[in-house]
């Protein structure tokens, strides 16, 4: 036996499902009424490429949480203590600070070479004299490698940071992993609030809570969404808002999606969208969109809270 509601409301019992409703929801009895088997409703097209979109939003958010579990346990594995990484830090930042001392000592060289090849032109034109022009090749030479020298500075430059920002990053961690329990715990949630508030995700208290969430966040990205047709979204369902393609290099598209995190629980996650451009790359990975992130979940807990 069959059990079913139309649209309307109507609720049949039978042993067969006639082809007008064979697309509803419905549950299979035992002879004792009990359910044994459950049919979902099937789903438009629509429906099965919203369920596609927010299945790939998640397995972005599990890549990005696995990366994070293989280089904490590299971290542990690499490190026996917090001493063996700082020292492994200063001797990265010596090398490289080795490096630039000579790359800056050559383009002194470099500098002297030059100015020594452009007073023997100038005596040349002194003395009415035609510039050689193997002196003029070699100024030529020696202006070139300096420019490269001055290019490989900067690289220095750049790739020194990068190593004092991933290792003032790994520190900060390994200090988070080696700390005790509870402290683990603090840390824990702290990180978990700071990463909410970059990456623009809001867990839900409950259900009424989520519920008035979602309306906000609507509003949420009416306001900030910048594209020409941006009035509508594209997508408004009960799972996902997500605005309009952007037109422009310098448009916003924003989405929400309400993500099951099992047990009742729900998290809505921001999404920014930029145009598919070298600008748009730049905008999307800039303070401006960042900032915007930030605001999501600051946004929901001032509106809630009022």
């Amino acid at each position: 036996m069959y059990k079913w509601v139309d649209e309307k409301g109507n609720t049949y019992f039978s042993d067969q499902v006639p082809p007008k409703h064979s697309q509803l929801r419905r549950e299979t009895l035992s002879k004792q009424g009990r359910v044994v088997e459950i049919t979902d409703k099937a789903k438009t097209r629509s429906e099965e490429a919203l369920d596609h979109l927010l299945a790939a939003l998640k397995q972005a958010q599990e890549k990005v949480i696995n990366q994070q579990m293989y280089h904490d346990k590299a971290l542990r594995v690499t490190y026996n203590k917090l001493e063996d990484l700082q020292n492994s830090y200063n001797a990265k930042l010596q090398e490289l600070e080795t490096e630039q001392k000579l790359t800056i000592s050559n383009l002194k060289r470099l500098d002297n070479q030059l100015e020594t090849q452009h007073r023997q032109a100038a005596t040349h034109e002194r003395n009415g004299e035609k510039i050689p022009q193997q002196l003029l090749n070699e100024i030529k030479v020696t202006e070139k490698e300096s420019q490269l020298t001055y290019v490989k500075i900067s690289q220095h430059i750049e790739k020194k940071n990068k190593v004092v920002e991933q290792f003032n990053s790994d520190i900060a961690r390994y200090k988070q992993l080696t700390q005790s329990a509870e402290q683990q715990r603090m840390a824990k949630q702290k990180e978990e609030i700071r990463a909410a508030n970059e990456l623009g995700v809001y867990v839900c208290e409950n259900d009424a809570d989520c519920e008035k969430a979602w309306k906000i966040a609507g509003d949420f990205i009416s306001k900030h969404s910048t594209s020409s047709n941006s009035t509508q979204p594209e997508i408004d369902s009960s799972k996902l808002i997500m605005g309009r393609t952007p037109d422009t290099d310098n448009d916003l598209s924003l989405a929400i999606s309400k993500i099951d995190l099992g047990d009742r629980k729900q998290k809505l996650f921001l999404d920014i969208r930029c145009r598919d451009s070298s600008i748009g790359v730049e905008l999307c990975a800039s303070k401006k969109v960042q900032d915007i992130r930030v605001a999501f979940k600051r946004y929901l807990e001032t509106s809630l809270a009022d």
